[in-house]
């Protein structure tokens, strides 16, 4: 590795051919980096500007690296690449704090994102000359094609949040009528009804871990108090939180709540994770090398 790595976008890749297509495209916007082997990441003393991870699947060995690469740079701009996205993948980045998660290959406002927080957030030396991007021309597309898409990716960034309509409407250009007319029809559901189910899927899966209590749950899912998150979520469960927590199971969901998942699995249809996927996720197995 080189020297300078302080202005370094360090690529952490270990398929080779996916490593040179990344590389082929950002050395032309960037000073960029690639480490092929966990081995030799485990041993560097180096710092770079920040950290990219590309991954094919969402697997074990992935996902320990993710959180070794979390703890070793723990105040680096942290990004992912995957070529499949699963909700667990995401619960699994948003608890270990990655800075941001992209889907390969990346959209136009992908790559207008990735490189805006390199500029604005990371010491990378880029090559501002070479990166075209007309943000203003993007957003109109944007908007005529599928406003709901980059409306879904803030609510999947911020619901902890609970991003009100007016500060949604002024990230996609919509009034907030717009929005919630626009989200009904093509979701099936309200606004409202997919943030709380949200919080409460979420939730859902903190209280199965059985690290916290029902209190501590509530806020840290952005209820404003644990009464709240009770009444929710006995309303889409027909149980307490602290039933459920206490290990049974026997939940019946809400009609509301089948459709958000089913919205859900929609949402994210190129990723079949079977049982044994799932059960991978947590706790980590032994970690192997790529």
């Amino acid at each position: 590795m080189v020297n300078h790595m302080e202005k370094i976008l360090l690529l952490i890749a270990f398929d080779h051919e996916s490593a040179k297509r990344c590389i082929d495209e950002l050395a032309s916007f960037c000073e960029v980096e690639c480490c092929n082997f966990m081995e030799e990441l485990e041993a560097s003393n180096t710092e770079p500007a920040s950290v990219l991870y590309l991954m094919d699947c969402t697997s074990v060995d992935h996902l320990h690296n993710i959180e070794f690469i979390r703890n070793k740079y723990p105040d680096k701009n942290f990004f992912v690449i995957s070529n499949t996205v699963s909700i667990p993948l995401l619960q699994h980045l948003l608890r270990i704090g990655v800075t941001d998660f992209f889907i390969s290959p990346l959209s136009n406002k992908d790559k207008h994102t990735f490189f805006n927080r390199l500029k604005n957030e990371t010491n990378v030396l880029l090559y501002p000359d070479k990166i075209v991007m007309d943000f203003d021309l993007f957003c109109a597309q944007m908007i005529k094609n599928n406003p709901i898409g980059a409306l879904l990716n803030i609510i999947e960034r911020d619901y902890i949040k609970s991003p009100s309509l007016k500060s949604l409407s002024e990230d996609i250009y919509l009034s907030p009528s717009r929005i919630c007319h626009i989200f009904k029809d093509l979701c099936g559901i309200s606004y409202s009804s997919y943030l709380i189910c949200r919080k409460i899927e979420e939730g859902e899966r903190l209280l199965t871990l059985g690290e916290n209590t029902v209190t501590f749950i509530s806020y840290q899912i952005g209820f404003a108090n644990p009464s709240h998150f009770c009444r929710s979520f006995k309303e889409h469960f027909n149980m307490t939180p602290t039933s459920y927590a206490s290990g049974n199971r026997d939940a019946k969901q809400s009609e509301a709540f089948s459709k958000y998942l089913k919205l859900r699995a929609e949402l994210f249809s190129n990723v079949v994770l079977t049982e044994d996927q799932n059960n991978e996720i947590s706790p980590f197995g032994k970690k192997n090398i790529c």
